[in-house]
């Protein structure tokens, strides 16, 4: 994966986007472990950012590596970064989008 913003958001916005599916799910519990799951990769994003944007290649690394490793939970889902072309759209011939 190359170490750009791009690369950052989307990995955060696909955690956000299972978080606000798990949080959905478990209606009305669950509201303080949603809150503190979405702000511990909110902080990884934005210091993930911080790091390309200062050039710290090791640190984005690193931080990338945490948000994937936050991502992981949901290894299976067809909207995984990993799951993904580099541009991060799906593939023309992909089948309808599913919610996990």
């Amino acid at each position: 994966m190359p170490l750009d913003q791009q690369t950052g958001v989307r990995a955060y916005q696909f955690i956000v986007d299972r978080l606000e599916d798990r949080r959905r799910e478990h209606y009305p519990a669950g509201r303080e472990a949603y809150e503190a799951d979405w702000t511990a990769a909110h902080d990884l994003e934005k210091d993930f950012a911080e790091a390309v944007h200062a050039g710290d290649l090791p640190t984005a690394e690193q931080l990338l590596q945490q948000l994937m490793d936050v991502a992981a939970a949901w290894q299976s889902h067809p909207d995984h970064p990993d799951n993904r072309p580099e541009g991060g759209s799906r593939p023309d011939n992909a089948g309808p989008r599913e919610r996990a």
